[in-house]
């Protein structure tokens, strides 16, 4: 067979459809809005188990009570359905990457072949042949709020705000056992010619088996802001504001599981047995309360300055630091308003100035939320006591008692402009950011080596810095009253830099996060390939803490710190991670008549990302490494020799991480397209219509890349990821 396992897998094209229809309307005193949607999106797989659907109502009412109270309300519901395959998509997707050409994934027949490993072969765990999973969620969310005037104070104004969004889900995983075909390459069917196939359970289970789980979230907000804006004279404005917010944050859950089913045919918990079942279920509630306050004053529209300020408290930190305060101030100096301002190609130039604090509570450590660090949390487990397994509890951390909020230092100048007559527009801005009491663990002080360190709570001691720029420079145009052409570009360049990370002792200077950029790859030297034996003895390094015996096609490591042995003293911290440093697009839109035309492209330079793959009798090779290898009979000095399953020193192990399987991750790429025709009015207006257009657009139509061998915006490098899908619509709008 030569087995095309995406295009087996995959469909070319998925559909999707979106529907939606609004309802708006109203008086002076009563104005309203109303809309209902529906959306049904497919998945990439043949007979697939994965499918999204949405429902959602909305609907918005504001009320002028009396001409000194406005009342606002909204309500937002929305239904999600989720289906998929018991198979995870990192599994399917794994699978389809080790797939090899030489092993049939489908037979002629239709029958599904073989697995590639524990039952996983795609054909059949993208489809409900294994069970399925369905995950129906629905959101409820509400908001009000009350504005009252009074005639007595003009320009003093209380607003009184309420939110409360509620969500509850439900997930219900059916697995059944599954079964594939295979030949043993000698036996055939009675005719002689077609291949006898065997089928057998390949699933890693043989009973069906049932997972059923519920959540409920509870979100509120309660909001209470009284502002006073006023002039004084022509030339002076005040504005004053103060207000509080209290949030609330709660959740609980549970799960049920059953094994040993007698029958497929009923899914429910209930018909499952007892005798490996299995509980569990939690709860969290959290809370924030916040008073905030800003002042400002502008001169002529000449001179503005505003003070803002913030008192945090939160749950998550000690009674006695639970509060931070976090002031900023803004200035701003529009300069084209002076009187002496005579300059006629610039028609706008406003110069401004920022700094601001601000704090983080949501505090991740090891990727888990770091609540109550201050005081001794508990885990439960279990442990077999006097011959019976019980229930336990167990220390996790000790407690951290001075844990307080993460903090960022905020700095700002920028520009904006506009000339030749408002063509033109330009804004350009540079930022400083400085992060501290970061929680990071104190390695530095209790290195791994002290075997306490598991046990040691992390502290707020690291520090990041962060500096860069953005920009954006537009173009807009008429000609005559029908073509309108706007164009524009823009980027921003953001790079940060450890300021300080409690490393481990007497590690070399270059091997160290501090100077370099968060997450900054360590990686050893790619020097080139040993090309043949001769290339081999003339090697004066020691490769033993390596590899016992060096083979044609191997990968040379520089010998970073000079001292002709290769060891993990030569590994140097790259200042590049997988985050690109400089982003940036371009836009362009026309309007001629009643054609309208949009365009956005979008791009990044600046990041790494690392590709191995698991290849040889594990499964099959990227292309871009098989053609650019080492090999016999194309003996290279670039490019090693292939792997299998990682047994070389250069792709398995520490040694892995090295620079020849790093590829740059800049691209550009056109992300969407749009055309569409508005229908002349003097048409529409025969049959009652006050808009129709009709439209087509493209989502991720084509990328320009470096790599060119995954998508540039993919983060892993095993290449088992869902990928971003090209979208193509074509619909219209009717406005009666």
């Amino acid at each position: 067979p030569d087995t095309d396992w995406f295009g087996d897998a995959f469909k070319t094209w998925s559909p999707q459809t979106r529907h939606n229809l609004q309802l708006t309307g109203g008086n002076e005193n009563l104005r309203y809005f109303t809309s209902l949607g529906y959306v049904h999106q497919d998945a990439y797989y043949k007979n697939s188990a994965t499918y999204y659907k949405q429902y959602n109502f909305r609907t918005n009412l504001t009320a002028k009570v009396n001409p000194y109270i406005n009342v606002n309300v909204g309500i937002l519901a929305r239904r999600e359905d989720r289906n998929f395959p018991t198979e995870s998509a990192g599994a399917i997707f794994r699978m389809l990457m080790r797939g090899r050409p030489t092993e049939p994934q489908v037979w002629p027949n239709g029958l599904p072949g073989p697995d590639i490993e524990n039952g996983q072969n795609p054909y059949v765990i993208t489809t409900n042949a294994t069970g399925y999973q369905k995950n129906p969620t629905d959101f409820v969310q509400g908001n009000g709020s009350v504005e009252i005037t009074n005639p007595w104070i003009k320009g003093l104004k209380l607003t009184l705000s309420g939110a409360v969004d509620k969500t509850t889900s439900t997930n219900k995983t059916w697995q059944t056992p599954w079964r594939l075909y295979s030949w043993d390459k000698i036996s055939y069917e009675a005719d002689g010619v077609t291949p006898l196939l065997v089928g057998a359970i390949r699933s890693n289970f043989t009973d069906p088996r049932l997972t059923q789980s519920y959540s409920s979230v509870l979100n509120t907000n309660l909001t209470g802001m009284l502002n006073y804006d006023t002039r004084i004279g022509d030339n002076h404005s005040i504005g004053v504001l103060v207000g509080v917010t209290r949030e609330t944050f709660s959740g609980e859950g549970f799960l049920a599981y059953r094994r040993d089913f007698l029958s497929t045919a009923v899914a429910q918990i209930a018909a499952g047995g007892t005798a490996n079942q299995r509980t569990d279920g939690g709860a969290y509630e959290r809370a924030r309360l916040g008073y905030y306050g800003r002042a400002q004053y502008n001169y002529k529209e000449k001179y503005l300055a505003e003070f803002i300020w913030r008192y945090d408290g939160s749950y998550m930190f000690p009674e006695d630091s639970r509060f931070g305060f976090f002031p900023g101030v803004l200035l701003g100096w529009n300069v084209s308003n002076e009187n002496w301002w005579n300059v006629k190609a610039v028609n706008n130039l406003k110069l401004r100035a920022s700094y601001g604090q601000m704090g983080n509570d949501q505090i991740l450590y090891n990727g888990v939320l770091q609540e109550f660090a201050y005081l001794s949390i508990y885990g439960s487990g279990q442990y077999p006591i006097n011959g019976q397994v019980q229930n336990t509890l167990f220390e996790r951390l000790l407690p951290n008692p001075f844990f307080t909020w993460e903090r960022a230092q905020n700095y700002n100048i920028g520009m904006d402009a506009s000339f030749l007559d408002n063509r033109f527009d330009l804004t350009l801005e540079y930022f400083y950011n400085n992060r501290t009491k970061i929680l990071i663990p104190n390695t530095g002080v209790t290195p791994g080596s002290s075997g306490i360190a598991d046990r040691l709570p992390p502290q707020n001691l690291g520090e990041v810095d962060n500096r860069g720029f953005e920009f954006a420079l537009n173009y807009n145009a008429r000609a005559g009253k029908d073509l309108v052409i706007r164009a524009g570009i823009n980027g921003g360049y953001a790079k940060n830099k450890v300021v300080f990370m409690s490393e481990t002792p007497g590690i070399p200077d270059y091997q160290r996060m501090e100077g370099k950029q968060i997450g900054a790859f360590l990686a050893f030297q790619y020097d080139g390939v040993f090309r043949d034996v001769e290339d081999i003895n003339k090697n004066t390094v020691d490769y033993s803490g390596v590899t016992g015996q060096l083979l044609p096609g191997d990968m040379k490591i520089r010998d970073v710190n000079g001292d002709n042995v290769i060891n993990a003293d030569d590994a140097v911290r790259l200042d590049k991670n997988n985050t690109p440093t400089f982003n940036y697009g371009a836009t362009f839109d026309l309007r001629y008549k009643g054609f309208d035309l949009s365009m956005l492209f979008q791009g990044a330079t600046g990041a790494l990302i690392r590709i191995q793959t698991e290849s040889g009798d594990i499964g099959n090779y990227l292309e871009y490494f098989y053609k650019n290898r080492w090999s016999i009979d194309n003996p290279s000095s670039v490019h090693p020799r292939l792997a299998s399953r990682g047994d070389t020193y250069f792709t398995g192990g520490n040694y892995g991480n090295n620079t020849y399987y790093m590829f740059s991750k800049n691209y550009m790429r056109l992300k969407n397209i749009e055309i569409g025709y508005n229908l002349s009015p003097e048409l529409l207006q025969r049959i009652k219509i006050s808009n129709l257009r009709v439209f087509a657009n493209g989502l991720n139509v084509f990328t320009i890349d470096k790599m060119k061998v995954y998508d540039p915006e993919a983060t892993v490098e095993s290449g088992v990821y869902y990928p971003q899908a090209r979208v193509i619509n074509l619909g219209f709008s009717v406005t009666f």
